[in-house]
């Protein structure tokens, strides 16, 4: 099987293609930069992964992914190595009787158009229209990380990201009234 690294990011493929040559990856990265996936699936934070197998099914909902945690680095080697845990997964996510999860509509539309306002070169438009998204819906992290990366490249892009400051930064806005 293949793997695929899908990053969400308005900066699109020329934000990831350093992390992916840095790591000397062998798989394909695709660059969500319209936040498709996290809009259809509701997600809230970054990162995430998404499971597809070779004949492109969706054998696992998108989860978090973290590559330090022993139980996602094993859960990924078993359906790389071991054949018939795909179709468990695909049998798993068949069974789920899990309620779709609504959206914030007007939030995500309006992510969406600060994508575009951004990619057009309108830069404080696309701010303003984030910051209306993240009022609509404040424990969006990916509209958090957005607004962030976009305000402060350097804690975002220089390097490793820079957790410790975001933590700050959060602090920080939960005390303004």
């Amino acid at each position: 099987m293949n793997l695929i690294s899908i990053a969400i990011d308005a900066q699109g493929a020329s934000v990831v293609q350093p992390w992916h040559d840095a790591a000397n990856a062998d798989f394909l990265t695709l660059v969500d930069s319209q936040n498709i996936l996290g809009t259809r699936y509701n997600l809230k934070a970054i990162p995430y992964g998404v499971m597809i197998d070779e004949a492109g099914r969706l054998v696992k909902a998108p989860f978090s992914a973290n590559v330090q945690d022993e139980k996602t680095v094993a859960m990924l080697e078993k359906w790389l190595l071991d054949p018939s845990y795909n179709a468990v997964l695909l049998n798993d996510i068949k069974s789920s009787s899990k309620p779709a999860v609504k959206t914030n509509a007007e939030a995500a539309t309006r992510f969406q158009l600060g994508l575009i306002l951004l990619e057009n070169g309108k830069k404080d438009e696309a701010m303003a229209e984030w910051r209306k998204a993240l009022a609509l819906d404040p424990n969006n992290w990916i509209i958090h990380k957005q607004i962030w990366a976009v305000e402060n490249p350097d804690k975002f892009y220089n390097g490793n990201v820079d957790y410790g400051w975001q933590k700050t930064q959060l602090k920080a806005e939960k005390s303004k009234p």
